[in-house]
């Protein structure tokens, strides 16, 4: 699955607990899920950016600290601020004309 259409699935039912965001990432492969995951925390530094900046890494390696058993308690935890963070990252991407499918 794109990592586009898994953003899209979370924002279109996000789970409201962590056994809801376990059951979402059973549908998601690692490789998808690490890239959800670094795809939240680069955009929260995105927040009040309107491009990618070019001063820190866009990949998955920004989480490489992170444990994949950490990750539904992060979308969890994280709650609706999860989409804004998603949405920034989306806005910014396309500005910059990068592609998400290779985080």
């Amino acid at each position: 699955m794109s990592i586009y259409q898994l953003i899209n699935d979370f924002k279109a039912n996000p789970p409201r607990t962590e056994e809801a965001a376990r059951k979402f990432l059973a549908n998601a492969s690692e490789l998808e899920a690490q890239q959800l995951i670094a795809a939240l925390y680069i955009g929260r530094e995105h927040i009040h950016n309107q491009r990618l900046r070019s001063d820190m890494s866009i990949s998955r390696s920004y989480t490489d600290h992170i444990s994949p058993d950490e990750y539904a308690r992060i979308l969890y935890e994280k709650g609706d601020n999860v989409i804004a963070y998603f949405d920034k990252l989306l806005s910014c991407a396309k500005a910059s004309e990068f592609d998400l499918e290779t985080l």
